[in-house]
């Protein structure tokens, strides 16, 4: 009898430990496959008042694609299937839209809002970044100048999928040698070891700058002669991004409140060979090309990105091309009303945008886009604008 009063509560513990493991994946399951929540245009903060006309070219951009039905047909937004045959229409009529008001009606006739519910949006800001080099060294003028690669025409970025169902949403990316394919080592092997010299594409005179030339992937270098050398990305070795932010608020140098582009710049100059250690740590290495002075950035999505109107998003979960309302509610730090609102279109990606609702927001260049863009870090709300 004991023995069977044993087995029992053996038992009871068991079964205990199977509903609770159900009770806790079902709550995990839940919170991964979230629906959408759809919502009226006028329910939509800022929408009334904020003027969206400048995205404009934004749109403009994205309906090239949609037209020539490179588009996000057969895509899907958690539990929403994306069709395009309302955006092919807006995008027909775009052409004769030139006011505020216009653009709002059509919008509102061929799309409708759904909100992203979420703890954890996340809007970050990148930008094109203005920095001073030259296209040979200089050991006097620039000692510490630090160089840029164009991309080697060995290394292969190939996407899997095309091998199978099973792969589908994976890539590798390897350089061939010797007729082998293997890994493209990692940023401390390739500045330790001078590798990639013969595709040597610019210095830059601050190595912090190239540093986050290489996060921003695209910049603009002003010469010694004066000239501008407009660069972009045009790859990159397949390694995993790693944050050198998040170690230096860990490890205490930086306090959380107090991060930003401009702290880690100053920390990075006053710490050279400390600074020098922790970049490495980052195994992601990106290369670049040289790009028309007058063109844009270029994102993910082929689309060139426009400042204020292109985010960069996790292409797993929003496909591109689709409008989005946001609202971040920490975006300027100097003004009263410190909320941004306004559309964005999902028009690029980046290693370190990962999840529904994060989201890396192009800013343009210059002096205020880079202090916005190395101080923004904070919550907001997501609208996906999805055609009807």
């Amino acid at each position: 009898m004991p023995k069977n009063k044993n087995f029992f509560k053996s038992f009871f513990y068991l079964l205990i430990l199977i509903l609770l493991s159900f009770v806790l994946y079902f709550k995990d399951f839940k919170k991964n496959n979230t629906e959408t929540a759809e919502v009226k245009f006028s329910d939509l903060p800022g929408w009334s008042s904020t003027n969206i006309l400048t995205s404009l070219q934004s749109f403009e951009q994205s309906c090239k694609y949609i037209l020539n039905e490179q588009s996000v047909e057969e895509n899907k937004l958690l539990d929403v299937k994306i069709k395009t045959d309302a955006y092919i229409e807006f995008c027909k009529k775009l052409p004769t839209v030139n006011t505020n008001s216009k653009l709002k009606k059509l919008i509102e006739h061929n799309f409708y809002a759904r909100y992203l519910p979420s703890k954890k949006t996340l809007f970050t800001g990148y930008i094109e970044l203005e920095i001073k080099g030259r296209l040979e060294k200089h050991s006097i003028e620039a000692p510490n100048a630090v160089p840029i690669f164009k991309k080697p025409p060995n290394i292969l970025s190939v996407n899997l999928e095309k091998f199978g169902e099973e792969y589908k949403a994976k890539k590798i990316t390897g350089m061939i040698i010797n007729n082998d394919f293997i890994p493209v080592p990692s940023r401390k092997i390739i500045e330790n070891e001078h590798l990639f010299k013969d595709h040597i594409l610019a210095y830059i005179d601050d190595p912090a700058l190239a540093y986050f030339l290489h996060i921003q992937g695209s910049g603009v270098i002003t010469l010694k002669s004066g000239e501008k050398l407009s660069v972009g990305y045009a790859g990159d070795n397949g390694k995993n991004y790693y944050s050198i932010g998040k170690e230096l608020i860990e490890d205490g140098i930086i306090k959380k409140e107090d991060m930003s582009m401009q702290a880690i710049l100053v920390w990075m100059r006053n710490n050279k060979s400390a600074a020098l250690e922790l970049m490495q740590k980052n195994k992601r290495f990106i290369f670049f090309k040289e790009r028309n002075n007058l063109d844009p950035p270029k994102g993910s999505s082929g689309t060139s990105v426009t400042p204020m109107h292109s985010a960069a998003v996790d292409n797993s979960f929003i496909p591109y091309h689709l409008p989005l309302w946001i609202q971040v509610d920490r975006f300027y730090n100097d003004r009263q009303d410190k909320q941004l609102t306004n559309i964005f279109i999902s028009q690029d990606s980046g290693s370190a945008i990962k999840g529904l609702t994060r989201m890396d927001l192009f800013l343009g260049k210059g002096k205020m886009a880079e202090e916005i863009a190395g101080n923004l870090n904070s919550k907001g709300k997501i609208w996906t604008l999805i055609p009807k």
